[in-house]
């Protein structure tokens, strides 16, 4: 995300305790013998709860501490109950959504022995005195990355999205031949989406198809179509809620090259990313 961000060139500062965390939503169904997870999401007025807790009693916590620190969000909870739970996992649980409640946009993840935190705060100093604050009861085998971004609070967050998705795509999605498996070379710049689509929650995001004008032109469109389906796939399962993306195929329609040409007829086999 800080490098998705920095390209848009309007930061205050750098990332604070920037560590790599590669942040996954975790599963919508968990038994109470599964390893413990807990998951925060805000974003665009909704905030997201949902995993292990430990009683009836933490869960109303948990939401008192929502009502009471994100008064301008909608929280949706989706609580399972643990069995085998880590020590401090209540009040480490309650820090950490008390440190999220300080950033525009969040995603983390508590884990046994790990917290991943990721997102936008134009408070940095109050960050860090919260995330200060959970340090102080980590055990001494949990990790804690962060890759929090402070951005100029007289930017609305929308412009920032869109800012910086101008400058996101750098690359074709490229095939094998006559298929819709995605090259792995691609897999790089569909990560940068799925980071973009992590960080900017509340965006929408077309995806769309093309051929070059060889072939019959029903067997294009239904190639692009099944290509651009291919790429939302991959999005998804990164952790993108497909009723987020807009997937079309629009077969050989749209050139932006001479398909007379073999340059041109590559150019025109594309993947296309739009905001919306």
């Amino acid at each position: 995300m800080a490098l998705l961000l920095l390209a848009c060139g309007i930061l205050l500062s750098a990332t604070i305790n920037h560590g790599s965390t590669e942040l996954r939503a975790s599963p919508s169904r968990l038994a109470a013998l599964d390893p413990p997870v807990f998951t925060v999401s805000s974003g665009r007025g909704v905030l997201l709860l949902q995993g292990t807790t430990v009683s009836n009693d933490h869960e109303a916590r948990l939401l008192k501490l929502a009502e009471d620190e994100f008064a301008n969000h909608e929280t949706r909870s989706d609580f399972r109950p643990g069995v085998i739970l880590a020590r401090n996992w209540e009040s480490t649980s309650n820090r950490l959504l008390h440190a999220l409640a300080t950033m525009q946009s969040s995603h983390a993840i508590l884990r046994t022995h790990s917290i991943e935190i990721r997102g936008v705060t134009t408070d940095a100093e109050t960050f860090e005195a919260r995330l200060d604050s959970l340090r102080e009861i980590l055990l001494a085998e949990t990790s804690l990355s962060s890759d929090v971004v402070v951005v100029d609070s007289t930017i609305p967050f929308d412009e920032l999205c869109t800012k910086a998705f101008s400058r996101l795509i750098a690359g074709p999605v490229s095939f094998r031949q006559s298929s819709t498996e995605i090259r792995p070379a691609s897999f790089v710049l569909l990560d940068r989406v799925t980071n973009f689509a992590h960080d900017c929650r509340h965006a929408r995001i077309a995806v769309t198809g093309h051929t070059d004008a060889s072939g019959d032109e029903s067997w294009n469109k239904r190639l692009s179509m099944a290509r651009a389906q291919a790429v939302a796939d991959h999005l998804v399962k990164s952790g993108i809620d497909p009723e987020r993306l807009l997937v079309r195929g629009l077969g050989s329609s749209v050139p932006v090259a001479d398909n007379s040409t073999a340059h041109g007829r590559g150019l025109n086999r594309r993947i296309e990313f739009e905001l919306r």
